[in-house]
């Protein structure tokens, strides 16, 4: 008798995207900071930084642009890693 398999594509894997502006992102060190916090909360896909704006791509039914900015204000820089000294405007 013929078997079907049911289909196991994740219908619910949706994609936002946010664009960010940072201050006191002097230096290339600073960016990989921001990155590397960004990339350690779950629900990022994928996180670009140019300068002071800052794309990120994430899951928005497992983290929200609201905790992405804390994020992204909660990260140091090269100068002093726990400063919180990052301003940041969601882009419209």
């Amino acid at each position: 008798f013929p078997v079907t398999i049911p289909s196991f594509q994740d219908t619910t894997s949706t994609s936002s995207t946010v664009v960010f502006t940072a201050t006191e992102m002097a230096c290339k060190t600073d960016s990989k900071m921001v990155e590397k916090a960004l990339f350690r909360t779950k629900g990022v896909k994928k996180v670009s930084i140019n300068g002071e704006s800052i794309t990120v791509t994430f899951n928005p039914q497992k983290v929200n642009s609201d905790t992405l900015k804390s994020v992204i204000e909660n990260t140091g820089t090269c100068e002093d890693p726990n400063a919180k000294v990052h301003k940041v405007e969601i882009q419209k």
